[in-house]
C-alpha cells in the first residue's frame, strides 16, 4: 500500500487536472470550525454518513483533505461510520467492462474521484467494498458491515450494496460543496425497483469482471453496466431537473441546507431521500425526465404533486 508521503504526491498530480483552484477566502479553516459546521448541518456523534465533497469549494483548509476527513470522524466518533465513494472509475462503467485486460485491486487501484476519497483511501483502518467500478470505503463502527456484501449478486447498487446498508442503519447523505447530482443513490432505487422503474438505464448485457482481494484471492464480479446514451440525460445533465429534484427536497422538508466551510451544503436521511424517489418514480418522474415530461404529467411545478408524496417521519 502507498506510504501517506507518495499519496501526496500523487494526490497533487490528480487533483491539479481534476479541481480548479479555490477562490480567496478570509481565513484558514481549522479541524474545530470544520467540526461546528459539520455539527450545524445535523450530523451528530453516531452517525452513519455517506459524503460526497468537493474540496476546493470548501475554500482554504490547514492540512486540506486530511483535516476535513479528521472533522467528519470526530462528530461521528467511534460509535458512527463515515462512508466515502472511491471508485476506481475512469470513463463510463460499459468502458470497463469493455476492458478485457482490467484487474480491481483493492489494495492497489486508487481513486479519481476527488481529493477527500482519494486521502481517505489511505486511512488506517478503512475497508474497501470489492466491486470493479463502484468500490466503496467505509471506517468505524459498520464500516465491514457496509461493504462486505457488494461484490454478490450482479446489482451494483442493489440490496447487498452499501447503499442498501446505510439506508438499513438509517444513515445520512451528506454533500459538501455539491449538488444533488453527482449523487449515486439515485441509482440504488434504480436496482431495487427494478423493472418498476420507468426508464431502462442499463445495457442488456452481463459482464465477469475480475477482482483481487484483500486475501490476494481473484474473484470474478458480474456488472451489468449503466447505458452510457441514457447516461446522458441524467440529473447532472440537465440543470432543470437538478433545481426540480432541489425544489423537491426542500419543499418536502427534508433537506438540511448549510455552509461547511466556504461550501454550500445539503444533508438528508437516506431511507427518507429513497422513499421520495420510489414514489416520485411511481408517478413517473426521475432523475431523467425533461420538463416537458413534468408539464405533461402535471408535475410542475413540484407543488401540483406535493400532496402526492406520503412521509414516513
Amino acid at each position: 500500500m502507498m506510504t501517506r508521503k507518495k499519496y501526496v504526491s500523487e494526490a497533487i498530480k490528480i487533483i491539479s487536472k481534476k479541481i480548479k483552484p479555490a477562490k480567496k477566502v478570509k481565513q484558514i479553516k481549522k479541524i474545530s470550525d470544520l467540526v461546528n459546521d459539520v455539527n450545524a448541518i445535523g450530523i451528530k456523534s453516531g452517525d452513519v454518513i455517506l459524503v460526497h465533497s468537493s474540496l476546493s469549494s470548501i475554500g482554504s483548509v490547514e492540512e486540506g483533505a486530511y483535516t476535513v476527513i479528521d472533522a467528519l470522524l470526530e462528530v461521528i466518533g467511534p460509535m458512527g461510520t463515515l462512508v466515502v465513494p472511491t471508485y476506481p472509475l475512469k470513463g463510463t462503467m460499459l468502458n470497463i467492462c469493455l476492458r478485457k485486460d482490467y484487474i480491481f485491486d483493492i489494495k492497489e487501484r486508487p481513486t479519481n474521484w476527488g481529493a477527500i476519497p482519494f486521502f481517505f483511501f489511505n486511512y488506517e483502518d478503512v475497508f474497501r467494498s470489492v466491486h470493479p467500478t463502484h468500490s466503496i470505503s467505509a471506517k468505524g463502527k459498520y464500516a465491514k458491515m457496509i461493504t462486505e456484501s457488494h461484490h454478490i449478486g450482479d446489482k451494483t447498487y442493489g440490496e447487498n450494496s452499501p447503499w442498501a446498508k446505510i439506508v438499513e442503519l438509517n444513515g445520512k447523505v451528506l454533500g459538501i460543496g455539491i449538488s444533488l447530482a453527482p449523487n449515486t443513490i439515485y441509482h440504488h432505487v434504480e436496482d431495487i425497483m427494478g423493472e418498476k422503474f420507468p426508464v431502462n438505464v442499463k445495457v442488456n448485457e452481463f459482464y465477469n469482471l475480475k477482482c483481487k482481494t484483500d486475501e490476494d484471492n481473484y474473484i470474478e464480479v458480474k456488472v451489468q453496466p449503466l447505458d452510457p446514451v441514457v447516461a446522458k440525460t441524467r440529473i447532472n445533465k440537465n440543470p432543470f431537473i437538478e433545481k426540480y429534484f432541489m425544489s423537491i427536497y426542500e419543499g418536502l422538508g427534508l433537506l438540511k441546507v448549510r455552509k461547511i466551510g466556504e461550501a454550500l451544503s445539503w444533508c438528508v436521511e437516506a431511507k427518507m431521500f429513497c422513499d421520495v424517489l420510489i414514489q416520485l418514480a411511481e408517478l413517473g418522474i426521475t432523475i431523467y425526465s425533461t420538463k416537458k415530461d413534468l408539464k405533461k404529467k402535471k408535475a410542475y411545478p413540484f407543488n401540483r404533486i406535493k400532496g402526492k408524496i406520503k412521509l414516513n417521519l
